[in-house]
């Protein structure tokens, strides 16, 4: 499964990043580079809440990953 990183800016100005393909808690680590290069760009983000998934909602990613395609954003 490829690693897929999703931000969904809403309305309010409330920041929703999801974290798609990322063994264990290796997606701490990229949440952690995000918020680096974020802050290197001149905006703080700080997380509000993290929700950990549950097994059913990784395997249905899992599944549903092979047949979405987004935008992909330049690494820095």
């Amino acid at each position: 499964m490829s690693r897929e990183v999703r931000v969904d800016i809403g309305s309010d100005g409330k920041i929703k990043v999801e974290f798609l393909g990322f063994p264990g808690d290796s997606c701490f680590d990229e949440a952690e580079t995000l918020a680096g290069i974020l802050k290197e760009l001149g905006l703080w983000a700080v997380p509000v809440e993290v929700t950990p998934k549950t097994s059913e909602e990784i395997a249905r990613e899992i599944a549903k990953s092979e047949n979405v395609e987004g935008k992909k954003v330049p690494h820095f």
